[in-house]
């Protein structure tokens, strides 16, 4: 270190990292597009496994819980860990295909059903309008104007799929690739859950060589604060999005509202992303709604109202307990920079990382100022 710190102070040292810097600078920019097209063939590559390492992150602590509970009377580590390790996959499969066989089919026919009846409800809708403007110009309001408005934009909504064929053929080609990662991914997984303990000796080994006793602990400490954080915002959020999901299809077959599968879903996984999701979710159920009847679009929009003031008062504090404490504007910063850089995942991850940073700046940073300052201040104490 002492011989590093003594290259450091030399000047040709500094020139010489300086020109080197500019060097490399000039090169990136002049091959800006040939480095991008690297780390782009360099995250196709490694995309799978990442998504195999975050799929096993996720179904680890089903693992660690059939491991605990279900086969903690079976002595030898290994076998219990295996017998754990398949039982989560047997299940996650099973929840996949259940899914699947319950789901996709009835979404399908309502998608089917709403793309082929999409002409009538605009039918419907343009003497809805008219009965509405009718109404109006007994008044002496002139709403005709509104009323063309609304027609166009409806209407050039519906004329422009057919148009649009392309872009959805190349999404389709886009969450093919995605769904082959996730494939591979899950494959991945399963071999990263089985071999979870030797990897977790060798990052061990790691960091006992690379940091001290002290260090070590307040590391080990730190990974598994953010480990807690973001396990139990995940887990809730989800079990939150899925209840919301089961209530909203409930109230809409209690109120005899069509396409039910399709909107429940929509409400459901938008209901995961915070603060906007809701208003997403109400905004494109209440237009899929209005093109058959505008009632029923009023009639869903008043009972998710009540839905969203029940899951943000009584549910999501009985949840997440109000543990994370991170002020509101930070979140809706959170949420913006996440989207911006991430795109939905970093929508959704937003809070969780968050509550990270949040405790990272109470327990790491403030700490080591704070010392700082203090050290500073005995300094220029004993100057005087």
């Amino acid at each position: 270190m002492k011989k590093l710190k003594e290259l450091l102070e030399k000047k040709w040292f500094s020139y010489t990292f300086a020109a080197s810097f500019a060097v490399i600078l000039y090169v990136m920019l002049t091959h800006f597009e040939g480095i991008g097209n690297f780390f782009a063939a360099f995250k196709n590559v490694v995309s799978p496994v990442i998504c195999g390492m975050i799929i096993a992150y996720l179904m680890n602590p089903l693992v660690n819980f059939f491991e605990k509970s279900l086969y903690r009377k079976i002595k030898k580590e290994k076998s219990r860990h295996s017998l754990a390790v398949i039982t989560t996959v047997l299940i996650v499969i099973a929840a996949i295909v259940l899914l699947f066989v319950a789901l996709v089919p009835s979404l399908v026919d309502s998608i089917t059903l709403l793309v082929s009846n999409a002409p009538s409800y605009l039918e419907n809708l343009e003497e809805y309008f008219d009965k509405i403007s009718g109404n109006l110009s007994k008044f002496g309001i002139d709403a005709s104007n509104i009323e063309k408005k609304l027609e166009e934009s409806l209407y050039g909504f519906v004329e422009t799929i057919p148009d649009n064929m392309g872009k959805v053929l190349s999404t389709s080609v886009s969450v093919g690739s995605s769904l082959f990662n996730l494939i591979v991914g899950f494959i991945l997984a399963i071999y990263f859950l089985t071999g979870k303990e030797s990897f977790k000796a060798g990052f061990r080994r790691l960091r006992h060589a690379i940091l001290t006793d002290k260090a070590y602990n307040t590391h080990t400490a730190f990974w598994k604060k953010c480990h807690e954080i973001l396990i139990r915002y995940i887990g809730y959020d989800v079990l939150d999005g899925f209840i919301v999901g089961v209530v909203n299809a409930i109230l809409m077959v209690a109120f005899g509202l069509p396409y039910k599968p399709l909107i429940s879903v929509i409400v459901g996984v938008t209901n995961l992303l915070p603060t906007f999701g809701p208003f997403i979710g109400a905004a494109i159920g209440a237009f899929i709604l209005v093109l058959v009847d505008p009632m029923y679009a009023l009639a869903f929009l008043i009972f998710t109202l009540v839905i969203q003031l029940i899951d943000g008062y009584l549910i999501k504090p009985k949840l997440f307990g109000g543990s994370l404490g991170v002020p509101d504007a930070f979140i809706l910063i959170s949420i913006v920079v996440g989207g911006k850089l991430f795109g939905p995942a970093g929508i959704v991850l937003a809070i969780p990382f968050a509550a990270i940073f949040s405790f990272v700046y109470d327990e790491l940073i403030m700490p080591l100022l704070l010392k700082r300052k203090a050290k500073i201040e005995a300094k220029d104490s004993e100057e005087k």
